[in-house]
């Protein structure tokens, strides 16, 4: 999964449950098969629930930067 190319990126840091989820999910559905998508939060809980739906998506997501106050998930649609 390349993370040198990022089609879109939301930014939601300050957003909490259920809403980094909710519009993660939703830009996903608007994007086009093999997009990547980079979402950027300050929300400790996502750090699990944005990896458990992708998982059941089916979609590669890798964390960046876990350890820090703010990070990152790569997502790749397919």
């Amino acid at each position: 999964m390349p993370d040198e190319k990022v089609d879109h990126q939301l930014d939601l840091i300050g957003k909490v449950c259920p809403y980094p989820t909710v519009k993660t999910n939703g830009t996903l559905k608007k994007m086009a098969t093999g997009e990547v998508l980079e979402v950027i939060t300050d929300y400790y809980p996502a750090r699990q629930t944005i990896p458990d739906i992708m998982r059941e998506l089916g979609y590669p997501c890798k964390l960046v930067d876990g350890e820090k106050p703010v990070f990152r998930f790569i997502i790749q649609k397919i």
